[in-house]
């Protein structure tokens, strides 16, 4: 692509970013698409597609007829060369039977140009293995380029969700540094007037300290996690403004029985591997056949001339055929083959084990954090009552104000808790989704409409 068209690509991407940070932000759903249409590696996925259906396409060609032109210049005083020569150029004269001209021809000139048409009657099934295997190379590079576009969302999922995560828990300490700092300055105010312990009051200040370095932590995080996603779509980092919230959402949860046989009927990755057993079957079986016969239908028309004065023509046309006797590399080759095609079972068959591995992990983690989702919830209730409760009786002095920024502290960890929480919700989602092969387009959607819900 020109540089011009990449510095304007780049500006539209980049004028659209804007516009969306006007009008709210960028869904979930617009960020993936985004992502979907630069990544170079869902290019070079969709590229590898139309490289094997060129390879295809080519194998079919083979099966037409091929017009082959040759064209030579030699020179030379062979008597025998000089003898067919005059013959091939039809210019045999009676002096040249005498002896001395066959003994010492001479040098002689000759231009021969040809054209061979050949049509291949019989292969020995080469052609329709190439062309059965160019049809299974052709399928696995879709499903490839289908497992390459089901990560990519899955990572613009997972970018987009820490981006809302750190966002959220960014907020949620700037609360609780808000009003801890309120407490603490009308603590100052009660120590210089002695009725608050200078240790509590400086023990109090370092847990405010604590949780100002923790939300700089979560600022230098949501700050990368915005870099990372805005890197994804190519736009700048300071103009990426994303819209959602982490909330609770009730995402329906499938049997694990029914997402196992999905996830062997639709992932990208055993389709894959299916492919190349198939691939491999098809190539041990023609390199077993590699023994039998090739048969051509051909004919040429060619000319020899020493001057181009006269151009006569020969034709010769016939069926000609090639046996392999004695090759020595058959046995090799075949056990190759063989040891391909047992190669690709045994992968095929641990690759579907690690997929069900997979998703009984996967299944099993997601709904651990349904089932701890209304404790974390809770946990943050009862956190938010304690605070509540602690600041009247610090206010009453009955009370230190340790106990009211341990309270807050409490809190903020169980609100940071509780958006983990929320977090592997959404995410677990995905990841379940995935490990499902079926994040397609409809579920991106079902998951940005889950976080702009809880906006």
């Amino acid at each position: 692509m020109p540089a011009a068209a990449i510095r304007i690509f780049s500006l539209i991407l980049s004028l659209t970013a804007w516009a969306s940070a006007q009008s709210g932000g960028t869904s979930l759903g617009a960020a993936v698409d985004a992502v979907l249409q630069r990544d170079p590696g869902v290019a070079g996925a969709k590229y590898r597609v139309q490289e094997a259906d060129a390879t295809l396409r080519e194998t079919q060609m083979k099966r037409l007829p091929s017009l082959t032109v040759n064209s030579s210049f030699t020179r030379g005083d062979n008597p025998v060369y000089a003898f067919g020569t005059l013959m091939n150029q039809k210019s045999f004269t009676q002096a040249d039977f005498a002896i001395d001209s066959l003994n010492n021809p001479g040098l002689l000139s000759n231009f021969r140009n040809s054209f061979e048409l050949g049509v291949p009657l019989f292969t020995g099934f080469e052609l329709q293995s190439f062309e059965r295997l160019g049809r299974l190379g052709r399928d696995a590079a879709a499903s490839g380029q289908e497992l390459t576009v089901q990560n990519t969302r899955y990572s613009v999922v997972e970018s987009f969700l820490q981006v809302l995560l750190r966002q959220q828990l960014s907020q949620a300490l700037a609360e609780r540094i808000e009003a801890s700092g309120a407490e603490i300055e009308n603590a100052r105010k009660l120590k210089e007037k002695g009725l608050v312990l200078g240790s509590d009051y400086y023990a109090a200040q370092a847990t405010l300290g604590g949780l100002k370095a923790w939300r700089a932590q979560v600022e230098a995080g949501l700050q990368a996690a915005k870099a990372g996603l805005a890197t994804l779509m190519g736009v700048a980092p300071q103009s990426l403004a994303v819209r959602g919230a982490l909330s609770q959402r009730e995402y329906p949860l499938e049997a694990e029985a029914e997402l196992v046989a999905s996830a062997l009927r639709q992932r990208p990755e055993l389709r894959q591997n299916s492919l190349r057993q198939d691939m491999a079957s098809v190539l041990r079986r023609k390199e077993g056949l590699s023994l039998l016969p090739k048969v051509e239908a051909f004919g040429t028309l060619e000319t020899d001339t020493k001057d181009f004065n006269g151009n006569p023509w020969n034709k010769i046309f016939g069926v000609r055929a090639s046996l392999p006797l004695g090759d020595p590399a058959y046995p090799s080759r075949r056990s190759r083959a063989q040891a391909s095609l047992e190669a690709s079972r045994a992968e095929a068959a641990r690759a579907q084990e690690n997929v069900l591995i997979e998703v009984s992990q996967v299944y099993e983690g997601y709904k651990g954090v349904r089932e701890s989702l209304p404790i974390a919830k809770d946990t943050v209730d009862k956190a938010r009552q304690s605070l509540e409760l602690f600041r009247p009786l610090y206010r009453e002095g009955r009370q230190s104000i340790m106990e009211v920024l341990r309270a807050e502290e409490g809190l903020a960890k169980a609100q940071s808790a509780y958006l983990e929480s929320l977090y592997d919700l959404h995410a677990g989602r995905a990841r379940l989704l995935l490990a499902a092969g079926s994040l397609d387009g409809q579920a991106v959607r079902d998951l940005s409409q889950g976080v702009e819900a809880g906006e």
